[in-house]
């Protein structure tokens, strides 16, 4: 079966949280709302500060935000960012080297159910969700 790491669940939360809030939120505030541990949301904020999806706000009134139009943010690059790669089977992946070569019978099939998944999950934006 196709799943994913606690932790990409957890990045979706975490922006999904991010962009229904009226203003800047308090990493401590997501980690009640979502329950995660602290630690766990600071280490999925620090992938998605590093690939400029949210930045933090210092301050009294400080927190995080969310950087990018939620109706343009899809599920793809959230899951792209946790994930190292998002194929069904490694032969999917563009420098996957078979030694099957043309004898292979999965990859071909495979690997349009492979486009088709991230066709889906490229339109399927987070405020989707």
């Amino acid at each position: 079966m196709l799943s994913f790491r606690r932790e990409t669940e957890y990045a979706i939360q975490f922006l999904r949280t991010l962009s229904r809030a009226k203003k800047d939120i308090s990493l401590n505030d997501v980690s009640r709302q979502i329950g995660v541990s602290f630690l766990f949301v600071q280490k999925i904020v620090r992938k998605e500060r590093a690939a400029r999806l949210v930045a933090a706000a210092k301050g009294a009134s400080g927190g995080y935000r969310l950087l990018v139009s939620p109706k343009k943010l899809s599920l793809r690059k959230i899951i792209s960012i946790t994930e190292e790669e998002c194929e069904l089977l490694p032969c999917c992946c563009a420098d996957f080297k078979c030694t099957k070569g043309k004898g292979c019978a999965l990859k071909g099939r495979v690997s349009k159910v492979n486009v088709e998944l991230l066709k889906m999950l490229d339109k399927v934006k987070l405020s989707d969700l």
